[in-house]
Protein backbone atom coordinates (compact mmCIF):
# COMPACT_ATOMS: atom_id res chain seq x y z
CA UNK A 1 0.00 0.00 0.00
CA UNK A 2 1.37 3.56 -0.75
CA UNK A 3 0.85 5.75 1.71
CA UNK A 4 2.39 9.15 0.62
CA UNK A 5 5.46 10.42 -1.18
CA UNK A 6 7.32 13.46 -2.22
CA UNK A 7 8.67 14.83 -5.14
CA UNK A 8 9.36 17.93 -7.18
CA UNK A 9 9.21 18.92 -10.82
CA UNK A 10 12.41 19.76 -12.64
CA UNK A 11 12.52 22.36 -15.30
CA UNK A 12 15.82 24.05 -16.69
CA UNK A 13 15.01 26.91 -14.14
CA UNK A 14 13.66 24.50 -11.09
CA UNK A 15 12.15 26.45 -8.18
CA UNK A 16 8.89 24.74 -7.91
CA UNK A 17 7.69 23.13 -4.31
CA UNK A 18 7.05 19.85 -3.55
CA UNK A 19 4.40 17.79 -3.99
CA UNK A 20 2.05 15.79 -1.59
CA UNK A 21 0.16 12.41 -2.46
CA UNK A 22 -1.52 10.47 -0.22
CA UNK A 23 -4.17 8.01 -0.15
CA UNK A 24 -6.64 9.81 1.87
CA UNK A 25 -8.86 12.49 1.31
CA UNK A 26 -7.14 14.52 4.42
CA UNK A 27 -4.69 16.14 1.49
CA UNK A 28 -6.15 19.38 0.31
CA UNK A 29 -2.93 21.29 -1.63
CA UNK A 30 -1.28 18.42 -3.73
CA UNK A 31 1.42 21.16 -4.73
CA UNK A 32 2.21 23.61 -1.36
CA UNK A 33 2.96 26.72 -2.30
CA UNK A 34 3.00 26.14 -5.91
CA UNK A 35 0.69 29.00 -7.57
CA UNK A 36 -0.24 30.91 -10.95
CA UNK A 37 3.82 32.45 -10.84
CA UNK A 38 5.37 28.90 -11.08
CA UNK A 39 2.47 27.63 -13.33
CA UNK A 40 3.42 30.30 -15.83
CA UNK A 41 7.35 29.69 -15.45
CA UNK A 42 6.78 26.39 -15.88
CA UNK A 43 5.17 27.13 -19.12
CA UNK A 44 7.41 29.20 -20.31
CA UNK A 45 9.97 26.49 -20.44
CA UNK A 46 7.48 24.99 -23.14
CA UNK A 47 8.34 26.02 -26.35
CA UNK A 48 6.77 25.82 -29.73
CA UNK A 49 9.62 23.77 -30.87
CA UNK A 50 9.92 21.22 -28.00
CA UNK A 51 7.90 18.14 -27.00
CA UNK A 52 6.44 17.98 -23.16
CA UNK A 53 8.37 14.34 -21.87
CA UNK A 54 6.96 14.17 -17.97
CA UNK A 55 9.24 11.71 -15.76
CA UNK A 56 6.65 10.10 -13.32
CA UNK A 57 2.63 11.60 -13.82
CA UNK A 58 2.23 12.09 -9.71
CA UNK A 59 -1.21 13.29 -9.11
CA UNK A 60 -1.26 14.47 -12.72
CA UNK A 61 -1.37 18.07 -11.62
CA UNK A 62 1.37 18.91 -13.90
CA UNK A 63 -0.13 16.95 -16.74
CA UNK A 64 -2.96 19.23 -16.09
CA UNK A 65 -0.98 22.58 -16.70
CA UNK A 66 1.03 21.53 -19.75
CA UNK A 67 -2.36 20.39 -21.69
CA UNK A 68 -3.44 23.74 -21.09
CA UNK A 69 -0.23 25.03 -22.71
CA UNK A 70 -0.09 23.33 -25.31
CA UNK A 71 -1.61 21.19 -28.07
CA UNK A 72 1.44 19.09 -28.91
CA UNK A 73 2.27 15.41 -28.10
CA UNK A 74 2.50 15.08 -24.01
CA UNK A 75 4.81 11.98 -23.18
CA UNK A 76 4.29 10.56 -20.15
CA UNK A 77 6.95 7.64 -18.82
CA UNK A 78 5.32 6.03 -15.64
CA UNK A 79 5.61 2.37 -15.09
CA UNK A 80 4.36 2.67 -11.74
CA UNK A 81 0.88 0.59 -11.61
CA UNK A 82 -0.04 0.61 -8.33
CA UNK A 83 0.26 4.11 -8.24
CA UNK A 84 -1.68 4.74 -11.82
CA UNK A 85 -4.02 2.53 -9.91
CA UNK A 86 -4.35 4.75 -6.87
CA UNK A 87 -4.14 8.24 -9.18
CA UNK A 88 -6.19 6.57 -12.00
CA UNK A 89 -4.63 8.74 -14.39
CA UNK A 90 -5.13 6.85 -17.29
CA UNK A 91 -8.78 7.31 -16.73
CA UNK A 92 -9.01 10.95 -15.63
CA UNK A 93 -6.95 11.75 -18.98
CA UNK A 94 -8.18 9.07 -21.68
CA UNK A 95 -10.30 11.87 -24.06
CA UNK A 96 -6.75 13.66 -24.56
CA UNK A 97 -5.40 12.05 -27.69
CA UNK A 98 -2.64 14.24 -27.25
CA UNK A 99 -1.40 12.60 -24.07
CA UNK A 100 0.84 9.01 -25.26
CA UNK A 101 1.50 7.06 -21.72
CA UNK A 102 4.89 5.27 -21.98
CA UNK A 103 5.24 2.52 -19.97
CA UNK A 104 7.27 -0.62 -20.98
CA UNK A 105 9.36 -1.96 -18.20
CA UNK A 106 12.69 -2.00 -20.71
CA UNK A 107 14.91 1.18 -20.38
CA UNK A 108 15.87 0.46 -24.30
CA UNK A 109 12.21 0.15 -25.78
CA UNK A 110 11.51 3.09 -23.95
CA UNK A 111 14.00 4.94 -25.01
CA UNK A 112 13.10 3.98 -28.73
CA UNK A 113 9.38 5.09 -28.55
CA UNK A 114 10.40 8.06 -27.22
CA UNK A 115 13.02 8.91 -30.16
CA UNK A 116 10.25 7.55 -32.45
CA UNK A 117 8.10 9.50 -31.72
CA UNK A 118 10.11 12.58 -31.16
CA UNK A 119 11.39 11.80 -35.55
CA UNK A 120 7.89 11.30 -35.98
CA UNK A 121 6.62 14.73 -34.84
CA UNK A 122 9.96 16.61 -35.72
CA UNK A 123 9.83 17.98 -32.27
CA UNK A 124 12.53 17.81 -29.86
CA UNK A 125 12.04 16.63 -26.35
CA UNK A 126 11.90 18.72 -23.06
CA UNK A 127 12.56 16.90 -20.21
CA UNK A 128 10.39 17.93 -17.24
CA UNK A 129 11.85 15.14 -13.88
CA UNK A 130 9.73 14.82 -11.02
CA UNK A 131 12.77 13.69 -8.80
CA UNK A 132 10.78 11.28 -6.67
CA UNK A 133 10.41 8.76 -9.57
CA UNK A 134 14.59 8.83 -9.92
CA UNK A 135 14.78 7.75 -6.23
CA UNK A 136 12.01 4.67 -6.82
CA UNK A 137 13.94 2.99 -9.91
CA UNK A 138 17.13 3.21 -11.65
CA UNK A 139 14.69 2.82 -15.23
CA UNK A 140 13.50 6.34 -15.39
CA UNK A 141 17.79 7.65 -15.01
CA UNK A 142 18.51 4.83 -17.77
CA UNK A 143 15.69 6.19 -20.16
CA UNK A 144 16.70 9.81 -19.73
CA UNK A 145 20.57 8.68 -20.03
CA UNK A 146 19.73 6.64 -22.91
CA UNK A 147 17.82 9.48 -24.81
CA UNK A 148 20.20 12.11 -23.87
CA UNK A 149 22.49 9.25 -25.41
CA UNK A 150 20.82 9.36 -28.95
CA UNK A 151 21.21 13.11 -29.29
CA UNK A 152 24.71 13.39 -28.27
CA UNK A 153 26.02 10.29 -30.62
CA UNK A 154 24.45 11.89 -33.62
CA UNK A 155 27.14 12.93 -34.99
CA UNK A 156 29.01 9.61 -35.14
CA UNK A 157 26.46 8.45 -37.88
CA UNK A 158 26.78 10.40 -40.77
CA UNK A 159 24.25 11.06 -43.30
CA UNK A 160 23.92 11.62 -47.21
CA UNK A 161 21.78 12.96 -49.78
CA UNK A 162 19.66 9.65 -50.75
CA UNK A 163 18.12 8.87 -54.10
CA UNK A 164 20.63 11.30 -56.13
CA UNK A 165 21.02 8.81 -59.57
CA UNK A 166 18.21 7.10 -61.38
CA UNK A 167 19.57 3.59 -60.07
CA UNK A 168 19.47 4.07 -56.43
CA UNK A 169 22.10 1.63 -54.05
CA UNK A 170 20.25 -0.98 -52.55
CA UNK A 171 21.75 -2.73 -49.57
CA UNK A 172 20.28 -6.24 -49.18
CA UNK A 173 19.85 -8.16 -45.84
CA UNK A 174 20.05 -11.95 -47.66
CA UNK A 175 18.76 -14.76 -46.06
CA UNK A 176 17.82 -18.43 -47.37
CA UNK A 177 14.62 -17.16 -48.40
CA UNK A 178 14.18 -18.54 -52.37
CA UNK A 179 13.49 -14.73 -53.43
CA UNK A 180 16.24 -12.99 -52.48
CA UNK A 181 18.20 -14.74 -55.32
CA UNK A 182 15.54 -13.31 -57.86
CA UNK A 183 16.00 -9.79 -56.70
CA UNK A 184 19.59 -10.41 -56.97
CA UNK A 185 19.52 -11.09 -60.45
CA UNK A 186 16.98 -8.24 -61.08
CA UNK A 187 19.33 -5.83 -60.04
CA UNK A 188 22.15 -7.24 -61.74
CA UNK A 189 20.43 -6.98 -65.09
CA UNK A 190 19.26 -3.62 -64.64
CA UNK A 191 23.04 -2.38 -63.07
CA UNK A 192 21.37 -1.70 -59.89
CA UNK A 193 24.64 -0.91 -57.65
CA UNK A 194 24.07 -3.48 -54.46
CA UNK A 195 25.64 -5.05 -51.90
CA UNK A 196 25.42 -8.04 -49.74
CA UNK A 197 25.07 -8.19 -45.77
CA UNK A 198 24.88 -11.67 -44.56
CA UNK A 199 22.30 -12.06 -41.68
CA UNK A 200 21.69 -15.74 -41.72
CA UNK A 201 22.72 -16.54 -38.31
CA UNK A 202 20.08 -17.68 -36.24
CA UNK A 203 21.69 -15.39 -32.63
CA UNK A 204 24.34 -12.64 -33.09
CA UNK A 205 25.48 -10.60 -30.09
CA UNK A 206 24.81 -6.88 -29.84
CA UNK A 207 28.16 -5.96 -30.52
CA UNK A 208 28.74 -8.04 -33.90
CA UNK A 209 25.44 -7.13 -35.10
CA UNK A 210 25.84 -3.36 -34.62
CA UNK A 211 29.40 -3.51 -36.24
CA UNK A 212 28.80 -5.53 -38.89
CA UNK A 213 25.63 -3.39 -40.32
CA UNK A 214 27.12 -0.29 -39.49
CA UNK A 215 30.44 -1.22 -41.15
CA UNK A 216 28.19 -2.05 -44.47
CA UNK A 217 26.15 1.14 -44.27
CA UNK A 218 29.37 3.43 -43.78
CA UNK A 219 31.08 1.39 -46.73
CA UNK A 220 28.59 0.98 -49.08
CA UNK A 221 26.11 4.30 -48.30
CA UNK A 222 22.95 2.92 -49.70
CA UNK A 223 19.68 4.88 -50.48
CA UNK A 224 17.88 2.04 -48.69
CA UNK A 225 17.91 -1.21 -47.27
CA UNK A 226 15.95 -4.01 -48.63
CA UNK A 227 14.41 -7.39 -46.93
CA UNK A 228 12.45 -9.91 -47.69
CA UNK A 229 9.44 -10.90 -45.21
CA UNK A 230 11.46 -9.08 -42.48
CA UNK A 231 14.24 -11.56 -42.36
CA UNK A 232 17.36 -9.92 -40.63
CA UNK A 233 15.03 -7.54 -39.00
CA UNK A 234 15.15 -7.76 -35.02
CA UNK A 235 12.65 -7.61 -33.02
CA UNK A 236 14.62 -5.77 -30.13
CA UNK A 237 14.81 -2.73 -32.62
CA UNK A 238 18.00 -2.59 -32.90
CA UNK A 239 18.80 -2.14 -36.81
CA UNK A 240 15.67 0.30 -36.71
CA UNK A 241 17.55 2.49 -34.32
CA UNK A 242 20.43 1.97 -36.70
CA UNK A 243 18.79 3.12 -39.74
CA UNK A 244 17.47 5.77 -38.22
CA UNK A 245 20.48 7.43 -36.79
CA UNK A 246 22.22 7.23 -40.13
CA UNK A 247 18.75 8.43 -42.02
CA UNK A 248 18.34 5.06 -44.48
CA UNK A 249 14.70 4.44 -44.79
CA UNK A 250 14.04 0.31 -44.75
CA UNK A 251 12.26 -1.29 -47.22
CA UNK A 252 10.71 -5.10 -46.42
CA UNK A 253 8.76 -7.36 -49.36
CA UNK A 254 6.53 -9.39 -47.52
CA UNK A 255 5.41 -12.90 -49.86
CA UNK A 256 3.45 -14.37 -47.08
CA UNK A 257 1.84 -13.04 -44.67
CA UNK A 258 2.31 -10.31 -42.90
CA UNK A 259 0.07 -10.30 -40.14
CA UNK A 260 1.79 -13.61 -38.75
CA UNK A 261 5.05 -11.96 -38.40
CA UNK A 262 4.71 -8.30 -37.95
CA UNK A 263 3.07 -8.19 -34.84
CA UNK A 264 5.33 -8.48 -33.11
CA UNK A 265 7.13 -5.80 -34.82
CA UNK A 266 4.48 -3.03 -33.35
CA UNK A 267 6.24 -0.87 -31.82
CA UNK A 268 9.10 -0.57 -34.92
CA UNK A 269 6.00 0.45 -37.40
CA UNK A 270 7.10 4.39 -38.46
CA UNK A 271 7.35 6.20 -41.69
CA UNK A 272 10.99 5.41 -42.16
CA UNK A 273 9.82 1.58 -43.18
CA UNK A 274 8.07 0.93 -45.94
CA UNK A 275 5.71 -2.18 -46.45
CA UNK A 276 5.24 -3.93 -49.62
CA UNK A 277 2.85 -6.80 -49.53
CA UNK A 278 2.25 -9.39 -52.13
CA UNK A 279 -1.35 -9.33 -50.81
CA UNK A 280 -3.38 -6.12 -51.29
CA UNK A 281 -6.00 -7.62 -48.72
CA UNK A 282 -3.56 -7.40 -46.05
CA UNK A 283 -2.86 -3.02 -46.57
CA UNK A 284 -5.56 -1.47 -44.59
CA UNK A 285 -4.29 -4.15 -41.82
CA UNK A 286 -0.90 -2.67 -41.37
CA UNK A 287 -1.81 0.83 -41.67
CA UNK A 288 -3.88 0.07 -38.59
CA UNK A 289 -0.63 -1.26 -37.23
CA UNK A 290 0.49 1.95 -37.68
CA UNK A 291 2.71 1.50 -40.93
CA UNK A 292 2.62 4.94 -43.00
CA UNK A 293 4.15 3.67 -46.56
CA UNK A 294 2.34 0.39 -47.68
CA UNK A 295 2.07 -0.68 -51.12
CA UNK A 296 0.76 -3.45 -52.90
CA UNK A 297 3.50 -5.70 -54.65
CA UNK A 298 2.92 -8.90 -56.40
CA UNK A 299 4.91 -11.73 -57.00
CA UNK A 300 6.52 -12.43 -60.64
CA UNK A 301 8.76 -14.47 -62.50
CA UNK A 302 12.86 -14.52 -63.18
CA UNK A 303 12.33 -15.19 -67.04
CA UNK A 304 16.22 -16.09 -67.21
CA UNK A 305 15.13 -19.55 -65.23
CA UNK A 306 11.62 -20.59 -65.86
CA UNK A 307 11.93 -20.00 -69.95
CA UNK A 308 10.80 -21.71 -72.77
CA UNK A 309 11.81 -25.14 -73.97
CA UNK A 310 12.15 -27.91 -76.70
CA UNK A 311 8.43 -29.49 -75.00
CA UNK A 312 9.44 -32.15 -72.14
CA UNK A 313 13.06 -33.27 -71.81
CA UNK A 314 12.13 -36.01 -69.02
CA UNK A 315 9.85 -38.63 -70.22
CA UNK A 316 9.13 -39.74 -67.06
CA UNK A 317 7.45 -36.85 -65.73
CA UNK A 318 4.96 -36.38 -69.03
CA UNK A 319 1.42 -36.34 -67.51
CA UNK A 320 -1.95 -35.32 -68.50
CA UNK A 321 -2.08 -33.41 -65.22
CA UNK A 322 0.45 -32.73 -62.16
CA UNK A 323 -0.21 -30.53 -58.79
CA UNK A 324 3.06 -29.31 -56.77
CA UNK A 325 2.25 -28.04 -53.63
CA UNK A 326 2.88 -28.80 -50.19
CA UNK A 327 -0.09 -31.16 -48.04
CA UNK A 328 0.29 -28.69 -45.27
CA UNK A 329 -0.07 -32.17 -42.91
CA UNK A 330 4.04 -31.22 -41.53
CA UNK A 331 3.36 -27.69 -41.39
CA UNK A 332 0.01 -27.45 -38.98
CA UNK A 333 1.56 -30.37 -36.45
CA UNK A 334 4.51 -28.24 -36.05
CA UNK A 335 2.14 -25.03 -35.59
CA UNK A 336 -0.43 -27.00 -32.71
CA UNK A 337 2.47 -27.93 -30.82
CA UNK A 338 3.81 -24.11 -30.74
CA UNK A 339 0.89 -22.96 -30.05
CA UNK A 340 0.31 -24.99 -26.77
CA UNK A 341 -3.98 -24.60 -27.12
CA UNK A 342 -5.88 -23.95 -23.62
CA UNK A 343 -8.55 -26.43 -23.82
CA UNK A 344 -11.28 -24.55 -25.73
CA UNK A 345 -8.94 -23.34 -28.05
CA UNK A 346 -7.88 -27.19 -28.62
CA UNK A 347 -11.26 -28.47 -28.79
CA UNK A 348 -12.91 -26.34 -31.57
CA UNK A 349 -9.26 -25.34 -33.83
CA UNK A 350 -10.31 -27.55 -36.50
CA UNK A 351 -14.50 -26.46 -36.09
CA UNK A 352 -12.53 -23.24 -36.55
CA UNK A 353 -9.94 -23.52 -39.24
CA UNK A 354 -13.42 -25.84 -41.71
CA UNK A 355 -15.23 -22.77 -41.41
CA UNK A 356 -12.80 -19.99 -41.96
CA UNK A 357 -11.73 -21.81 -45.32
CA UNK A 358 -15.10 -21.07 -46.15
CA UNK A 359 -15.11 -16.86 -45.60
CA UNK A 360 -13.28 -14.36 -47.29
CA UNK A 361 -12.06 -12.70 -44.21
CA UNK A 362 -8.24 -12.89 -44.09
CA UNK A 363 -7.66 -12.35 -40.69
CA UNK A 364 -8.25 -15.12 -38.05
CA UNK A 365 -8.59 -12.59 -35.47
CA UNK A 366 -11.40 -10.85 -36.76
CA UNK A 367 -12.82 -13.97 -38.02
CA UNK A 368 -12.99 -15.04 -34.33
CA UNK A 369 -14.42 -12.11 -33.10
CA UNK A 370 -17.43 -12.22 -35.48
CA UNK A 371 -18.35 -15.73 -35.87
CA UNK A 372 -16.91 -17.50 -32.38
CA UNK A 373 -16.72 -14.31 -30.20
CA UNK A 374 -17.58 -17.27 -27.39
CA UNK A 375 -13.46 -18.35 -27.99
CA UNK A 376 -11.65 -14.45 -27.71
CA UNK A 377 -10.95 -14.85 -24.05
CA UNK A 378 -9.60 -18.31 -24.99
CA UNK A 379 -7.50 -16.71 -27.17
CA UNK A 380 -6.62 -13.66 -25.38
CA UNK A 381 -5.23 -16.35 -22.68
CA UNK A 382 -2.78 -17.33 -25.11
CA UNK A 383 0.11 -15.71 -23.29
CA UNK A 384 2.71 -14.44 -25.62
CA UNK A 385 2.59 -13.12 -29.25
CA UNK A 386 4.19 -16.36 -30.31
CA UNK A 387 1.56 -18.43 -28.96
CA UNK A 388 -1.12 -16.26 -30.27
CA UNK A 389 0.54 -15.91 -34.13
CA UNK A 390 1.14 -20.09 -34.03
CA UNK A 391 -2.62 -20.37 -32.81
CA UNK A 392 -3.70 -18.10 -35.85
CA UNK A 393 -1.05 -19.77 -38.71
CA UNK A 394 -2.72 -22.80 -37.38
CA UNK A 395 -6.06 -22.11 -38.72
CA UNK A 396 -4.48 -21.18 -41.72
CA UNK A 397 -2.31 -23.89 -42.47
CA UNK A 398 -5.45 -26.76 -41.49
CA UNK A 399 -7.69 -24.77 -43.56
CA UNK A 400 -5.16 -24.68 -46.54
CA UNK A 401 -4.89 -28.65 -45.75
CA UNK A 402 -8.48 -28.88 -46.04
CA UNK A 403 -9.24 -27.18 -49.27
CA UNK A 404 -6.35 -28.00 -51.12
CA UNK A 405 -7.45 -31.45 -50.48
CA UNK A 406 -10.96 -31.27 -51.68
CA UNK A 407 -9.78 -29.53 -54.81
CA UNK A 408 -6.81 -32.33 -55.72
CA UNK A 409 -9.38 -35.19 -55.15
CA UNK A 410 -11.13 -33.45 -57.57
CA UNK A 411 -8.23 -34.24 -59.82
CA UNK A 412 -8.10 -37.82 -59.14
CA UNK A 413 -10.19 -39.52 -61.79
CA UNK A 414 -7.15 -38.41 -64.59
CA UNK A 415 -4.08 -40.16 -62.56
CA UNK A 416 -2.12 -37.13 -61.41
CA UNK A 417 1.34 -37.11 -60.23
CA UNK A 418 0.96 -34.89 -56.98
CA UNK A 419 4.90 -33.38 -56.17
CA UNK A 420 5.12 -32.47 -52.62
CA UNK A 421 6.04 -33.96 -49.27
CA UNK A 422 4.89 -37.01 -47.87
CA UNK A 423 2.02 -36.20 -46.10
CA UNK A 424 0.03 -36.52 -49.51
CA UNK A 425 0.82 -40.26 -48.84
CA UNK A 426 -1.29 -39.34 -45.19
CA UNK A 427 -4.20 -37.87 -47.04
CA UNK A 428 -4.86 -40.01 -49.88
CA UNK A 429 -3.95 -43.23 -48.54
CA UNK A 430 -7.41 -44.91 -49.44
CA UNK A 431 -7.30 -43.59 -53.03
CA UNK A 432 -5.03 -45.58 -55.92
CA UNK A 433 -5.18 -43.57 -59.01
CA UNK A 434 -2.67 -40.81 -58.56
CA UNK A 435 1.15 -41.07 -58.28
CA UNK A 436 3.54 -39.39 -55.31
CA UNK A 437 6.60 -37.86 -56.30
CA UNK A 438 8.58 -35.78 -53.71
CA UNK A 439 10.03 -32.21 -53.79
CA UNK A 440 11.79 -31.03 -56.63
CA UNK A 441 13.85 -28.29 -56.80
CA UNK A 442 12.43 -24.74 -57.54
CA UNK A 443 14.90 -23.38 -59.60
CA UNK A 444 16.51 -26.60 -60.87
CA UNK A 445 13.87 -29.32 -61.68
CA UNK A 446 10.25 -26.61 -61.90
CA UNK A 447 11.22 -24.98 -64.70
CA UNK A 448 11.53 -28.27 -66.57
CA UNK A 449 8.56 -30.01 -65.43
CA UNK A 450 5.83 -27.58 -66.24
CA UNK A 451 6.42 -28.31 -69.27
CA UNK A 452 5.57 -31.94 -69.44
CA UNK A 453 1.82 -31.61 -67.89
CA UNK A 454 -0.66 -30.67 -70.24
CA UNK A 455 -2.18 -29.17 -67.33
CA UNK A 456 -0.85 -27.76 -64.30
CA UNK A 457 -3.33 -27.63 -61.30
CA UNK A 458 -2.92 -25.53 -58.94
CA UNK A 459 -5.14 -24.23 -55.79
CA UNK A 460 -4.00 -21.21 -53.50
CA UNK A 461 -2.89 -21.41 -49.85
CA UNK A 462 -5.50 -19.52 -47.67
CA UNK A 463 -3.52 -16.82 -46.66
CA UNK A 464 -4.02 -15.46 -49.38
CA UNK A 465 -7.44 -15.23 -50.31
CA UNK A 466 -7.32 -12.86 -52.99
CA UNK A 467 -3.53 -12.77 -54.42
CA UNK A 468 -2.04 -15.37 -56.61
CA UNK A 469 0.97 -17.05 -56.07
CA UNK A 470 4.33 -17.91 -57.83
CA UNK A 471 3.15 -20.77 -59.83
CA UNK A 472 0.60 -18.66 -61.81
CA UNK A 473 3.25 -17.00 -63.06
CA UNK A 474 6.44 -19.45 -63.13
CA UNK A 475 4.20 -22.18 -65.51
CA UNK A 476 3.15 -19.81 -68.22
CA UNK A 477 6.57 -18.48 -68.36
CA UNK A 478 8.32 -21.84 -69.07
CA UNK A 479 5.55 -22.80 -71.70
CA UNK A 480 3.43 -24.62 -69.16
CA UNK A 481 -0.30 -24.54 -69.24
CA UNK A 482 -1.98 -23.66 -65.45
CA UNK A 483 -5.72 -24.70 -64.49
CA UNK A 484 -5.89 -22.57 -61.20
CA UNK A 485 -8.77 -21.51 -58.76
CA UNK A 486 -10.04 -18.19 -58.83
CA UNK A 487 -8.92 -14.61 -56.83
CA UNK A 488 -10.07 -11.54 -57.47
CA UNK A 489 -6.66 -9.69 -57.22
CA UNK A 490 -5.90 -11.97 -60.65
CA UNK A 491 -7.81 -9.94 -62.51
CA UNK A 492 -5.62 -7.17 -62.37
CA UNK A 493 -2.62 -8.94 -63.64
CA UNK A 494 -4.66 -11.37 -66.05
CA UNK A 495 -7.83 -11.45 -68.78
CA UNK A 496 -9.51 -13.99 -67.28
CA UNK A 497 -9.81 -17.41 -70.07
CA UNK A 498 -7.54 -15.28 -72.31
CA UNK A 499 -4.36 -15.18 -70.79
CA UNK A 500 -5.35 -17.72 -67.51
CA UNK A 501 -7.38 -20.75 -67.06
CA UNK A 502 -9.56 -20.55 -63.77
CA UNK A 503 -11.91 -22.79 -61.85
CA UNK A 504 -14.50 -20.79 -59.88
CA UNK A 505 -15.99 -23.66 -57.52
CA UNK A 506 -15.24 -27.53 -56.81
CA UNK A 507 -17.23 -28.45 -58.94
CA UNK A 508 -15.48 -27.25 -62.37
CA UNK A 509 -12.93 -28.65 -61.93
CA UNK A 510 -13.52 -32.15 -63.76
CA UNK A 511 -14.93 -30.31 -66.61
CA UNK A 512 -12.28 -27.82 -67.11
CA UNK A 513 -9.06 -30.40 -66.69
CA UNK A 514 -11.92 -32.52 -69.78
CA UNK A 515 -12.15 -29.56 -71.45
CA UNK A 516 -8.24 -28.42 -71.77
CA UNK A 517 -7.12 -31.71 -72.23
CA UNK A 518 -8.81 -32.17 -75.26
CA UNK A 519 -8.07 -28.66 -76.91
CA UNK A 520 -4.09 -28.11 -77.43
CA UNK A 521 -4.61 -25.37 -79.65
CA UNK A 522 -6.90 -23.49 -76.79
CA UNK A 523 -3.76 -24.20 -74.03
CA UNK A 524 -1.09 -22.69 -76.43
CA UNK A 525 -2.87 -20.39 -77.10
CA UNK A 526 -4.01 -19.17 -73.54
CA UNK A 527 0.08 -19.79 -72.89
CA UNK A 528 1.58 -17.69 -75.46
CA UNK A 529 -1.15 -14.98 -74.34
CA UNK A 530 -0.06 -15.14 -70.86
CA UNK A 531 3.42 -15.32 -71.44
CA UNK A 532 3.25 -12.28 -73.06
CA UNK A 533 1.76 -10.60 -70.45
CA UNK A 534 4.08 -11.69 -68.45
CA UNK A 535 7.48 -10.91 -69.75
CA UNK A 536 5.65 -7.12 -69.82
CA UNK A 537 3.99 -6.67 -66.20
CA UNK A 538 5.35 -9.68 -64.06
CA UNK A 539 9.18 -10.13 -63.96
CA UNK A 540 11.38 -9.41 -61.30
CA UNK A 541 12.72 -6.53 -63.14
CA UNK A 542 8.92 -5.19 -63.36
CA UNK A 543 8.91 -5.23 -59.25
CA UNK A 544 12.00 -4.12 -58.22
CA UNK A 545 11.11 -0.55 -60.94
CA UNK A 546 8.60 -0.45 -58.89
CA UNK A 547 9.62 -0.85 -55.50
CA UNK A 548 12.21 1.92 -56.21
CA UNK A 549 9.95 3.98 -57.42
CA UNK A 550 7.68 3.64 -54.18
CA UNK A 551 10.81 3.90 -52.18
CA UNK A 552 12.08 6.96 -53.84
CA UNK A 553 8.49 8.65 -53.69
CA UNK A 554 8.14 7.94 -50.24
CA UNK A 555 11.56 8.76 -48.98
CA UNK A 556 13.31 11.32 -51.20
Amino acid sequence: MINTYSARIVTKDADLQDICISTDNKTKHMWGKFGPKNEAKLASEITTQRMPLLIGSGLGIAAQILLKQTNRPLLILDCEEPILAVTNLKRKFQDHLNICWINTSSPANAAKHILELKRQYKLDIQLLTIPFYLRLSPFYAEVIRLIKSDSTTKSKYPSWPKFQSENPRILLLTSQYFLMGEIVAACERQSIPHMFINMDAKEMDIETFVSRISSALNIFRPDFVLTVNHLGVDQEGILNSLLHKFNIPLASWFVDNPMLLLPLYKTQADSNTSIFTWDADRMDSLKNMGFKNIFHLPLGTDQTRFKPTRGCSETEWARNISFVGNSMVHKTARRLEAAKLNDPLKLRWKEIAHEFANKSEPSVFNYLKTDFPELLQSYEELDSPHRKLAFETLIIWQATLEYRLECVKQTLKYSPMIVGDNGWNELLKNESTWEYHSELSYYEDLPRFYPCSKINFNCTSQQMKGAVNQRVFDVPACNGFILTDHRYQMENLFEPEKEIAIYYSLEEIPELIEKYSAQPGLRSQIIKAARKRIMAEHTYECRIKTLIKCMRDAHS
